[in-house]
């Protein structure tokens, strides 16, 4: 075990005791992926089934790690379900996930096939390789919840840099392991790189946004993802009718509260069937309160200031009326006439 194994495996491991103590600390599981997370939790325990038959000791430390991502991943599950407030992900988001999970069970075999021979093909190394091809795109849901919602997260840059520098500690390691032990998984190593690819594209958008228009929270949008070299090919604003949607909502709301600002009503939306949700087809926040729109018309004009001010106060603030214009006219302290109103 060379040291580029070890700095991966505690950045992987320093990921999950960020992203929960964020959870915790936050009291909060806001911009969290649901999806992701089953996602990792089927990863493990496809990739670890050996903890059956394999002695603890045989290596105290991968016996460890392996327990605590199974457990850890379990938590961050109960977390999101049972304890915290949670974004709730949309169609779209789903649809990437079911993606993702039939992509990788379909490329499992034939990717076993292609890279370790007939001869070393089993149900095992099928599953091991189906968690490998998993795991290089369960991060995907994330991304995109990071980029549809707008409230505050629980995410900071200290768990995307961990979570995505472990796997690239990982191909470190995959080198030196070629060079000292004539050692190489051509599937690690290549679903490795597609895995860092993606944190790495990420990351360049993540670093590279406008911090100033992202309202309430957001991380990142639709015009920070059009930078992105391989992300935008799944989550971009480009490519599917949901997305435009979005868009469309995120500007809407962006004109109405600008017009809100500059104290201007907001045009009536007759003739529109409302959507009855304000952050339209965005993550929808569980801990929201869902029945404020009942109660609230947000077409309804503003009322005038001046409905609320008293007519007392009004009466005694007015100046005293003018006197009563004489009908043979006044003299000015000059001696000129002025014409009286008739």
């Amino acid at each position: 075990m060379n040291i580029f194994r070890i700095l991966g495996d505690l950045s992987h491991t320093a990921s999950k005791c960020i992203l929960i103590w964020a959870m915790h600390s936050n009291k909060s599981a806001e911009g969290v992926s649901l999806l992701t997370q089953l996602l990792y939790i089927l990863v493990f325990l496809t990739r670890y089934l050996d903890l059956f038959w394999v002695a603890p000791w045989f290596s105290w430390w991968n016996f460890v790690l392996k327990i605590f991502y199974v457990t850890s991943s379990a938590y961050i599950v109960f977390l999101m379900m049972r304890v915290f407030a949670r974004t709730r992900e949309k169609e779209y988001g789903w649809k990437l996930a079911i993606w993702c999970l039939a992509g990788s069970t379909v490329a499992a075999v034939p990717v076993c096939l292609l890279f370790e021979g007939w001869k070393k093909t089993s149900v095992m190394e099928v599953l091991w390789t189906f968690s490998i091809i998993l795991e290089s795109v369960c991060v995907l849901p994330q991304l995109l919840l990071l980029r549809q919602t707008s409230v505050p997260t629980v995410l900071d840059s200290f768990y995307l840099v961990t979570l995505g520098s472990y796997r690239a500690f990982y191909i470190l390691n995959w080198i030196v392991r070629i060079f000292t032990d004539g050692y190489f998984d051509p599937t690690s190593v290549v679903f490795g790189i597609v895995q860092t690819a993606l944190y790495i594209d990420f990351a360049w958008v993540y670093w590279s946004r406008q911090r100033v228009k992202l309202r309430g929270g957001g991380v990142v949008d639709s015009d920070d993802l059009s930078k992105s070299f391989i992300v935008k090919r799944f989550i971009g604003r480009k490519g599917n009718s949901q997305n435009s949607t979005d868009e469309d909502d995120i500007a809407e709301e962006d004109e109405a509260l600008a017009n809100q600002e500059n104290g201007t009503v907001r045009p009536s939306n007759a003739g529109r069937p409302s959507s009855g949700n304000r952050w339209g087809a965005r993550g929808i926040s569980v801990s929201a309160d869902d029945t404020l729109a009942e109660h609230l018309d947000r077409d309804a004009p503003m009322v005038d200031p001046s409905h609320f001010e008293d007519e007392d106060e009004e009466d005694a603030d007015a100046p005293p009326p003018p006197a009563p214009a004489n009908d043979q006219g006044s003299k000015k302290p000059d001696g000129n006439t002025q014409a009286g109103d008739n």
